[in-house]
């Protein structure tokens, strides 16, 4: 039994040894031929290098391997700009400006959309309607709102849906533009309205006459006539008891004095101009009411505990609704039918009901309280912006 088993053992090492110098004979052989001889070589020779590159630092590309794996790596991205290759400088999901990794159609880090450089005609177009029709659709979502509903426009932006509308800063020069663009065209011939009903502008021009245009001119006006206006001119700058200057020195004073009597002496002269100084100047007035009536906001809605921009955002909202309904008012008022300047009246009016209303939605407060603050609030905000125009007044009559 253990004669049989230990020559099975050696019969089979005996086939294992033939079968080993088989191998080393075939294995000769193979070396004994030069082509295969050589891709051996070549195999152990990269066999080597991929072994010393595992022993390298991963950001080093001094090695032969690491600028055979970096000429790899570029050769999927684009060329650079320098090289006069149309493709793309970065990979597609990064963003060309910062190079960010993009997670979505703008970049997180700088806001750029990611969108090629150089896109076809009909790409452009699409862009273009798509920003017409998104600015459409913000007006019709803010207009209704800020007109019809008081208060809920300042409450969505301050809650955080905003993108649908369009930004408070923006609706309140949008609104101070129309203001005082129609206060220009209108506002100086207001001063040519005479007191006699029988003759009036709008008579004038259906007239055509020049001799009715004359005598609505010279008509007595508002500021009086052009004969009154001259002798008031003459009398206040020919009196040195008009204008008293209390800095400087008595001779700085007596100078300035005198260029303040000369400077009011032509705006009595020239009512129009000194009007279109104040107009020209008006909205940087009003500019710095804004944070003024913020401030007043925060006093009155101390215990609220609100952010001093959300009462920002509230005064830019009601100072555009001021200013668009003054605007329309005056357009109405310059009309020929009394049922419009009635209109305008009430129009005009409609800016303190707005206040109360905004106040008691954005504040959450009843109609009585709202009522009361409102009053409180306009009273104070009345005095620093008469102030306001009295330094307005006398910009316009130094700068005019």
């Amino acid at each position: 039994m253990s004669a049989s088993s230990s020559s099975s053992g050696s019969d089979r090492f005996e086939d294992d040894a033939r079968k080993g110098l088989g191998d080393e004979a075939r294995s000769g052989e193979a070396a004994s031929d030069p082509e295969d001889a050589r891709a051996a070589a070549e195999d152990a020779l990269a066999q080597i290098e991929a072994m010393a590159d595992l022993d390298e630092d991963p950001s080093s590309e001094s090695g032969a391997s690491g600028q055979e794996s970096a000429r790899a790596s570029s050769s999927e991205s684009s060329a650079s700009p320098s090289s006069g290759s149309t493709e793309r400088d970065t990979p597609e999901d990064q963003c060309e400006n910062c190079g960010a990794l993009l997670q979505g159609p703008y970049c997180s880090e700088c806001g750029q959309r990611a969108a090629d450089r150089v896109v076809p005609l009909w790409h452009m177009l699409n862009e273009a309607l798509e920003a017409v029709i998104e600015l459409d659709m913000r007006v019709l979502h803010t207009f209704p709102k800020f007109l019809f509903l008081p208060g809920r426009l300042t409450k969505e932006y301050v809650n955080g849906r905003r993108k649908r509308y369009i930004r408070p800063f923006r609706l309140y020069l949008f609104t101070t533009f129309l203001l005082f663009t129609v206060l220009a065209f209108t506002a100086g011939q207001s001063f040519q309205f005479p007191f006699n009903p029988q003759v009036t502008p709008a008579q004038a021009g259906a007239d055509g006459g020049t001799s009715d245009t004359a005598a609505v001119a010279s008509a007595p006006s508002f500021l009086g006539s052009p004969e009154q206006r001259e002798e008031w001119a003459r009398a206040f700058q020919n009196n040195p008891e008009t204008v008293n200057v209390m800095v400087g020195e008595p001779e700085t004073q007596s100078r300035l004095e005198q260029m303040l009597r000369a400077k009011v002496a032509d705006a009595l002269r020239n009512p129009r101009d000194f009007l279109a100084s104040m107009i020209d100047r008006g909205p940087y007035v009003m500019f710095l009411m804004l944070p003024i009536f913020a401030f007043l906001l925060k006093l009155l809605y101390i215990r609220r505990s609100r952010l001093y921009v959300e009462h920002l955002i509230f005064s830019l909202h009601v100072h555009a609704f001021a200013f668009f309904a003054f605007t329309v008012g005056i357009l109405l008022g310059e009309t020929d039918m009394p049922w419009l300047h009635t209109a305008a009246g009430w129009i005009d009016a409609s800016p303190l009901l707005y206040l109360v209303l905004a106040l008691a939605h954005v504040y959450d407060q009843g109609l009585i309280k709202s009522l009361v603050k409102a009053f409180l609030l306009l009273l104070i905000y009345t005095i620093v912006l008469l102030i306001g125009v009295i330094l307005l007044a006398l910009a316009a009559v130094v700068l005019m």
